[in-house]
């Protein structure tokens, strides 16, 4: 079987909705909404020219069609997964030369700056690159695309095959916007009213996946995170985070102590929920023991743990 013009992740939304047997819960499992996933799915289905499903009111059911089409996603994944291994393998060189990190925005306003700096200082034939998915770290650590990743422990497995994790302190995360914002004339504010705007940009959801979903034990976290839109304008900078929260009627969950000077300048302003919640995160450096990049892994770990050993804000 061979189709053309579809992606991997329209072939893994069909897998989804096979195993969960809805587009609620598909969607849910794929962090997408369910109009984007109700579209893929089409698409698949218009390129193959058959049903792979049954639809029901409440369920969908895998038609005759469906297992042979599911088997090749499992070739292509195994083929990706060997290709990714061949590539690395023939150029060994280049990668190991290279250590990746994944970090949240604030981690890299507190942390990983001073120990990237330290690094290159120390390995200057090293590239060192940082990204921000931290909702597919494990998953990133284990195929290889990250070397270590600072991250909130909830969003790692309890019971992880090899994975290493290092404390690191607490941070308070807060709700902020600019003065004026629609919101900042009521006292104490609801979750639905938060979501009545946008947040500036796709890494707060680690955020709202870890702390909304303590506060709302009714909901799924992810159920939360879906229902929430962000903005257009995406940022990986604290600079332009606060930029665009401070131009714009957005909102952004960012550690208290990170804006600190713009909450005192009158920049910025925290909104209160009703019952004013503590949301305190508590972070980790997460690593597979496997990693055979050791010396860069204990500099980098070691000049973190100095960083946040120093810090005041605590």
């Amino acid at each position: 079987m061979r189709v053309k013009g579809l992606s991997f992740r329209k072939l893994e939304m069909v897998e989804a909705v096979a195993k969960l047997g809805s587009i609620h819960a598909a969607a849910r499992a794929l962090s997408v909404s369910q109009p984007v996933l109700t579209e893929g799915l089409k698409s698949v289905e218009g390129e193959l020219g058959v049903s792979l499903f049954k639809r029901d009111k409440n369920s969908l059911t895998p038609t005759l069609f469906a297992k042979p089409f599911l088997t090749y996603v499992d070739q292509i994944r195994a083929e990706l997964l060997a290709t990714k291994r061949d590539i690395r393998a023939k150029d060994f060189i280049r990668t190991d030369r290279v250590f990746r990190i994944s970090a949240g925005i604030r981690s890299c306003a507190i942390w990983v700056s001073q120990a990237v700096d330290m690094l290159q200082r120390l390995k200057p034939d090293m590239s060192v690159v940082v990204d921000h998915d931290l909702l597919n770290l494990y998953s990133r650590l284990v195929e290889g695309e990250v070397d270590i990743g600072v991250s909130m422990v909830d969003l790692l497995p309890a019971l992880a095959p090899g994975l290493v994790l290092e404390p690191l302190g607490q941070w308070r995360a807060i709700f902020i916007a600019r003065p004026g914002h629609p919101l900042a004339a009521i006292e104490h504010l609801t979750l639905e009213q938060l979501k009545a705007y946008p947040l500036a940009g796709h890494f707060n959801y680690p955020v709202i996946l870890h702390l909304l979903g303590e506060e709302t034990a009714t909901m799924r976290p992810l159920d939360i995170a879906a229902g929430w839109r962000t903005s257009t304008g995406q940022v990986d900078t604290l600079d332009s985070l606060v930029d665009l929260v401070a131009s714009r009627d957005c909102l952004a969950i960012v550690s208290e102590a990170t804006v600190k000077q713009e909450l005192a300048e009158g920049r910025l302003i925290e909104l209160k929920l009703v019952g004013n919640p503590q949301f305190l995160v508590q972070l980790v450096l997460a690593y597979l023991d496997t990693n055979t990049k050791r010396d860069e892994l204990a500099l980098f770990v070691d000049t973190v743990k100095a960083v946040e050993a120093m810090r005041d804000d605590r």
